[in-house]
């Protein structure tokens, strides 16, 4: 029996190069400014925490996803969600080494398509806008399953631990359950191979169809529909909005005692940081008024992806960023034979 580790590692950071690296079978983790200090070498973690306190990274918890990542062995497994509501599942084949050392590295261009160059000193960086690529290390992987469908291979609890924020984690204790997927020659079930390609379809009449206000009449139906027992959308040029701030769409669930507040951004491309900025500042001028009620902010987008500063922003402050066919699939979930009722 083998004694290999399982991790998840997710890539929201620099999503759209180190997507793109991925594809070429290189996981890419952050922490540029690192890339020549000599971390990469560290084994022992009296030494990886003297070279982060030099830098003043010794306050960060994340640096142990750092930690973890250096530390990846050889044919150790990872699984790596992705945006789109899929995951991959890819197999370790070397150590980890500096962005500064990728092989036969020329110019390419990201899933967002800007370009990504190399510096003097071999870093990444986007020429047209001259801003840095957050990249500092880079490890060797083999595809194993790849684009797999959460709905189709994950159980619960692996579902459910692709829904942790911190960048990796050792998930040794979910062998069984990879091991299945790495295994499996089928989908779990039929569900799962519907609900996909349905919420392919309805997404794409979502964007064709709707205009923003009526987007966001369909996000507040959603909500009546799960059983919110008060919905309703602030006024745009409320009072009660200052400095930015702005929800689209309030939904309470009083027996919870729960409130989410929404924005909802029906457009295409990436969702930058500006609708996490909206919806925080809503969420901290509101909290009080809130009483004892729980507050939920989420950003429900349309995009293809979501910036690499929403998502950094979305982790600080605990907003919750759903895609849209993450949204597309919640809107199957709930029962759409009524779902002509959300612009009467």
């Amino acid at each position: 029996m083998e004694n290999n580790k399982y991790w998840l590692h997710r890539i929201s950071h620099e999503w759209d190069a180190a997507y793109k690296l991925l594809l070429e079978g290189w996981l890419t983790i952050g922490w540029s400014s690192l890339y020549d200090s000599g971390i990469d070498k560290v084994k022992d973690v009296k030494e990886f925490e003297k070279i982060m306190t030099e830098h003043n990274y010794n306050i960060y918890r994340s640096r142990w996803s750092l930690w973890n990542f250096l530390n990846f062995g050889y044919n150790d497994y990872v699984v790596v969600p992705l945006f789109n509501g899929k995951f991959s599942v890819y197999r370790i084949k070397g150590q980890a080494l500096p962005i500064t050392e990728l092989p036969n590295f020329d110019s390419f261009k990201s899933e967002s398509n800007d370009i990504i160059s190399h510096d003097s000193n071999g870093l990444l960086y986007r020429p047209e806008s001259s801003e840095n690529v957050d990249l500092g290390f880079m490890i060797k992987v083999e595809p194993i399953k790849t684009q797999l469908s959460r709905n189709e291979y994950a159980d619960g609890r692996l579902t459910a631990r692709m829904k942790i924020r911190q960048t990796n984690a050792d998930i040794s204790d979910l062998a069984e359950s990879i091991n299945k997927i790495i295994n499996a020659d089928t989908p779990i079930n039929l569900y799962a191979s519907l609900i996909d390609t349905l919420a392919e379809k309805l997404l794409d009449i979502i964007k064709t169809q709707l205009n923003p206000d009526k987007f966001e009449l369909l996000v507040k139906w959603y909500f009546n529909k799960i059983g919110a027992t008060n919905t309703y959308r602030p006024a745009k040029n409320s009072s009660d909005k200052y400095d930015g701030a702005d929800a689209d769409i309030v939904a309470e669930f009083e027996p919870l005692k729960i409130i989410f507040y929404v924005q909802a951004k029906l457009h295409d491309g990436r969702t930058s940081q500006w609708a996490v900025e909206q919806i925080s500042k809503y969420k901290n001028q509101h909290e009080f008024a809130a009483g004892d009620y729980f507050i939920i902010p989420w950003v429900i987008s349309t995009a293809d992806s979501f910036s690499n500063e929403a998502v950094v922003m979305a982790q600080n402050n605990n907003v919750r960023l759903i895609g849209g066919i993450e949204f597309a699939q919640m809107l199957i979930d709930s029962g759409i034979t009524d779902i002509n009722k959300a612009f009467e």
